[in-house]
């Protein structure tokens, strides 16, 4: 169950992880920075791992759920795909401090296996059922003949990569412009390299 005061607690750990590293991060910090003691944040989480692990999960279950609500597996390949960029620059629009938050966890973790390791274990299953959804996807069309015949996690680095590559971009260089003004660009670009 989430309360009012553990929301606050995941939302501005989210920011501050977003913009520093693990390391710069402590829980007297976040507690500093809400004006709240640290006994109030060890109240609702033991350690800065089960803080950090916690938010993470949080952060990349309203990503699933958001971009699960947007999508039709009934629309054309086409569409699935527009689809599927949209719904995750959207989130990322709205949602920045998840997105930097997810680049972060990438480059930062490479390193700590404790951490690492509960979160693979926390992840995996929600991460494989995300994935799984468009690697099917991918899999009927690749066999329906609309996709190129090439492995699937190839096309599925094009999508997200390409995602994620532009949004980071867009986000360092121009951070007055929307992330949703990349839709059509994204897309462009996916479908001239995958679809026939």
């Amino acid at each position: 169950m989430t309360t009012p005061q553990r929301k606050v607690i995941l939302d501005r750990a989210r920011e501050m992880f977003s913009r520093q590293s693990y390391h710069a991060i402590s829980l007297a910090k976040i507690s500093s920075s809400l004006g709240i003691g640290k006994s109030t944040i060890y109240h609702y989480f033991p350690t800065k791992q089960a803080l950090f692990t916690e938010m993470l999960k949080d952060s990349v279950s309203g990503l699933y759920k958001y971009v699960y609500s947007r999508l039709d597996k009934d629309q054309s390949i086409e569409e699935q795909i527009y689809g599927l960029i949209k719904a995750v620059l959207e989130y990322f629009e709205e949602n920045q401090d998840v997105f930097l938050l997810l680049l972060r966890e990438r480059m930062d973790f490479l390193d700590l296996e404790s951490i690492k390791q509960q979160l693979d274990s926390d992840f995996l299953a929600e991460y494989d059922r995300f994935i799984g959804h468009f690697r099917e996807m991918v899999d009927g069309c690749k066999k329906d003949g609309q996709l190129v015949d090439v492995e699937s996690s190839v096309i599925l680095a094009s999508i997200f990569g390409t995602i994620n590559a532009s949004a980071l971009s867009l986000i360092r260089n121009h951070p007055e412009r929307r992330l949703t003004e990349l839709v059509d660009d994204c897309y462009q670009v996916v479908a001239k390299g995958i679809l026939r």
